[in-house]
């Protein structure tokens, strides 16, 4: 055994709203890359399972988490409004900034990219977890800045190095977050939804 298993929410019609930032043109690329290397060590592309490049983003705080069995609709329509507030108030405290990628992890389900620490990342989780009432079963204990490249579609035929190799591999993604969004989630992992809002970060030098 290995330990890593195909992930049992892929695409799966799952609700989950969401603060998170589609990925631009070069950091697609960029995290593209990573997806061809690490597909190499897994023996074929056909091992792992990958979203089209179009839905690459970049989740910064889960509202309504997708894990979690409730009635997501309904704990929007009651809570939406002020999670939409801080979302709003985060966005316009904040400076846009770029979120450094330089390593990667093999995790139990997934291929992730774990980013430089940034404070304002930091800060919208502070906000929401203060000023925003937890949905059942809480929110994920974030204890670092990711984003999540591929899942497992044949782990069982994965080299017994396979985390290793991995960790090993270089890796420089950057993602410029200028902008944010509150999506409705439909089927994981963002292969349907659509945003709820989306606002800009403060630009360097505005005053607020």
């Amino acid at each position: 055994m290995t330990g890593f298993i195909r992930d049992p929410y892929w695409a799966q019609p799952l609700i989950s709203y969401t603060v998170m930032n589609l990925l631009d043109d070069a950091a697609r690329d960029q995290s593209l890359q990573a997806v061809h290397r690490v597909a190499a060590i897994a023996g074929s592309p056909d091992h792992l399972l990958v979203a089209p490049a179009k839905t690459f983003h970049l989740s910064l705080y889960a509202i309504a988490p997708v894990r979690s069995e409730f009635d997501k609709d309904a704990w929007w329509a009651d809570h939406g409004g002020q999670a939409l507030s801080v979302f709003r108030r985060w966005c316009d405290t904040h400076t846009a900034v770029t979120l450094r990628f330089r390593q990667l992890r093999a995790t139990s389900t997934a291929i992730i990219a774990i980013a430089e620490p940034e404070e304002a990342v930091w800060s919208l989780r502070r906000m929401m977890q203060a000023d925003v009432p937890q949905p059942p079963g809480g929110t994920p204990n974030y204890d670092m800045i990711h984003m999540t490249l591929a899942r497992y579609a044949r782990p069982d035929l994965f080299p017994a190095d396979f985390a290793t190799q991995v960790a090993a591999l270089p890796l420089q993604i950057d993602v410029p977050l200028h902008q944010a969004s509150v999506v409705r989630e439909t089927a994981y992992p963002l292969l349907g939804g659509k945003p709820v809002e989306t606002r800009p970060l403060r630009m360097p030098g505005k005053v607020t």
